[in-house]
């Protein structure tokens, strides 16, 4: 794992098969540290890759004992089953509509983020955003406060350039998915139409609330300062 701010370390995991396109795969572990309840602090996982022996003795050995394995949309997914299997005292955390999926089935859920769900017991230094309004995918946004890290999943992409190759390559330049003006999915976008545009502009506005210094994102380069111009762009589209 990386350091890449205090608290915070990211684990890069092995490229996934997304619809013939290599996806390369990326955690983000948190040190909790503020909980009233010392039993709470721990670390805390977002989107975790494949898990081995040395991955796992590195996270509690740098965060603490696992409290929270989190899916920040549908189809981040793949790997949640074998750290619950690792760590079963752990609350994991359902994004909205992955419950309903399939491919949820063996994985126990026993948290999940939505409107009407009660507020995380991490809220105190994990901020959450739901990115709703969409008919394909919901996805949830986090904010280290102490860092003002924020951590975005498929929302911005921002894969890079030299690694776009081929006819591959050209889709996703023309989906805008490459280099320092990675944006959204082409595809994504149309998703909020014609109704859920209200739903997202306030989310949107709620993310650029946090004024973040530093930018976590699964596929592409992350950013460690200036984060809230590279989202503010990112998302003009909206």
């Amino acid at each position: 794992m990386n350091e890449f701010a205090p608290n915070v370390w990211i684990a890069e995991g092995p490229s996934v098969d997304f619809f013939g396109f290599p996806y390369p795969t990326r955690m983000v572990v948190i040190r909790l540290t503020e909980s009233p309840n010392n039993d709470e602090n721990g670390a805390w996982i977002w989107s975790p890759v494949a898990i081995s022996d040395e991955l796992a003795k590195e996270v509690e050995a740098k965060a603490g004992q696992v409290k929270y394995i989190i899916s920040p949309n549908k189809i981040h997914h793949i790997f949640i089953k074998e750290w619950t299997e690792k760590y079963p005292n752990a609350t994991v955390y359902a994004s909205p509509g992955l419950e309903q999926r399939k491919v949820a089935e063996g994985i126990t859920f026993n948290a999940r983020f939505g409107k009407e769900e009660p507020e995380p017991p991490f809220a105190n230094e994990i901020d959450t955003v739901i990115v709703s309004g969409s008919y394909a995918m919901d996805e949830v946004e986090f904010f280290h406060k102490a860092t003002k890290t924020a951590i975005i999943c498929d929302f911005i992409q921002r894969h890079p350039e030299s690694e776009a190759m081929g006819w591959k390559g050209m889709l996703m330049k023309f989906d805008g998915l490459t280099g320092e003006r990675g944006s959204t999915p082409r595809e994504w976008r149309f998703s909020f139409w014609p109704f859920g545009k209200k739903e997202l502009r306030k989310a949107r506005d709620e993310i650029y609330a946090w004024k973040a210094e530093k930018l976590i994102i699964a596929h592409g380069e992350c950013v460690e300062s200036g984060a809230a111009q590279v989202i503010e762009r990112s998302l003009s589209w909206i």
